[in-house]
């Protein structure tokens, strides 16, 4: 298992610098290039969505937060399906029902996170095909794909807080992992369920996942160094 494990630290560092790429979007490159302001409201105009989409280029790679986003999102939906299998594994025997509510929770967020993705970045290759050959629908086809983003981003985000929350509950139990990280792990289920209720809301994830993924990262790597 020690393999594993050593995967599963890496994955929740590569999940840290991803959600430190979705940082720099959201609060620098976004609104500062991108005119993405007010988040109740400028993700809703589908005339800075197209901007955003359409503006990237390899002279202009500040205004490619969006790129950044949905490789981001993809990378990171793969590293969960990794952390999924090792949570699982590391509370078989001392959890084994909150082990396999962690997987299943697990695997629902790197679905959704990958889901993201795949709409951010092939799919909006796939927009941009179907917006040019029917410019009537330009608006629609711009809002069918911002509402299909949306809902499998709540979907990971949703994921993640009940992940974050059955990790940290079995790491409580079994003493396997330090304790501020496994309570700090129930932070993420606030906006994971919070989300459910107003997805704006849902995005103050962004927040709090680096410092518990850094946490989730150690203590992969303490477990995997065990004999």
């Amino acid at each position: 298992m020690n393999s594993l494990y050593k995967a599963a630290s890496v994955a929740a560092f590569v999940v840290f610098f991803g959600m430190l790429v979705h940082l720099m979007n959201a609060f620098w490159l976004e609104p500062t290039y991108l005119g993405f302001v007010d988040p109740a409201k400028d993700y809703a105009d589908m005339a800075k969505i197209q901007n955003a989409f359409e503006s990237c280029s390899m002279n202009a790679l500040h205004l490619c937060s969006f790129t950044y986003s949905g490789f981001a999102h993809m990378l990171n939906g793969l590293m969960f399906f990794l952390l999924a299998v090792a949570v699982r594994e590391a509370f078989r025997v001392s959890n084994p029902i909150l082990s396999q509510l962690a997987y299943v929770a697990g695997l629902v967020c790197g679905l959704g996170f990958l889901a993201t993705g795949i709409n951010d970045i092939p799919g909006s290759a796939l927009s941009a095909l179907l917006r040019e050959q029917n410019p009537d629908f330009n608006v629609a086809i711009l809002l069918m794909t911002t509402t299909v983003r949306s809902i499998v981003n709540i979907i990971a985000i949703t994921g993640l807080g009940l992940f974050a929350a059955f990790t940290g509950r079995a790491a409580l139990l079994s003493g396997q992992f330090s304790r501020w990280g496994a309570w700090f792990g129930f932070i993420l289920l606030v906006p994971g369920i919070g989300g459910l209720i107003n997805p704006v809301f849902g995005f103050t994830y962004l927040s709090f996942v680096p410092i518990w993924a850094i946490w989730l990262g150690l203590q992969f790597k303490s477990l995997a160094a065990r004999p």
